[in-house]
């Protein structure tokens, strides 16, 4: 399932893609199973739209794993687990999830590092550290629900060493140099990263550091393109067990980020 040269490669680069890990049908059976709820009338809490040609189209879908039971499949898959323990190394909890459609026309994101950034808490006013927060390491599981393109906007991601080299590994030394309030890095940094874009087939995954700058841009086909986007954060001292998603998704809500800045291309 995954090899030594992967888990190196892994190690080494920050990110590995894995052809034919899911069966199709299960990826399929997923995808339909959220375009028939997402066409119901029954509108999905956590749901964010984009204005496209001046109409208003689905974005994302946050939690999307409380509502379909395929995806949730997916995520508690013994062979995904398996493949986490292995590269994480000790016990993880799984963080957010979320599917992205991508609309034709739809936007890109900015070049940016997940979790690297401060906010405050309506509550109190206290600044918190980001993801820093719930935990010390996390890592991304990208499952494509339709096959990944340069023309429908696929992922770029740079390898990790690009992020070490101009900022350093430590939580705030990355943060302190992006956008203020954002993840996103400076467009004078942008030169120094060198981007690969990730063409996936349905039943692939891509697995990725969260420290692995990644973007996208524009989706200029005529279909929508869409990927299942998992976040599982490494057992530590700052989360004690599977809540820590709740608390997270939780506290999401109730922040307040007093600097509106551009996160879409």
């Amino acid at each position: 399932m995954i090899s030594k040269k992967d888990i190196l490669k892994y190690n080494n680069d920050g990110y590995l893609t894995i052809k034919n890990f899911f069966n199709k049908k299960e990826i399929l059976n997923a995808k339909n199973e959220i375009l028939k709820k997402v066409n119901s009338k029954n509108k999905l809490i956590s749901t964010y739209y984009e204005d496209i040609k001046k109409k208003k189209e689905i974005r994302r879908i946050e939690k999307i794993s409380d509502y379909s039971k395929y995806s949730k499949k997916l995520v508690i898959s013994e062979k995904l687990k398996k493949i986490l323990k292995i590269l994480l190394k000790k016990k993880f909890f799984l963080f957010k999830d979320k599917v992205n459609f991508k609309q034709p026309g739809g936007a890109g994101f900015l070049p940016h590092i997940d979790g690297h950034f401060y906010w405050k808490n309506k509550k109190d006013g206290k600044q918190q550290e980001g993801w820093s927060k719930y935990g010390d390491s996390f890592i991304n599981i990208v499952i494509p629900m339709d096959s990944t393109t340069k023309k429908n906007g696929y992922l770029f991601l740079s390898k990790k060493k690009y992020t070490f080299k101009k900022y350093g590994k430590r939580w705030k030394n990355i943060a302190d140099n992006l956008v203020s309030g954002t993840p996103n890095l400076k467009d004078d940094d942008i030169k120094d990263f060198k981007f690969n874009g990730m063409v996936l087939n349905i039943g692939d995954i891509l697995i990725f550091d969260w420290k692995c700058c990644h973007f996208s841009k524009k989706n200029l086909s005529k279909k929508s393109r869409m990927i299942f986007y998992l976040t599982y954060v490494n057992a530590c001292k700052k989360n004690s067990n599977y809540l820590v998603r709740k608390k997270y998704y939780s506290e999401k809500k109730n922040s307040l980020n007093p600097l509106k800045r551009k996160s879409l291309q």
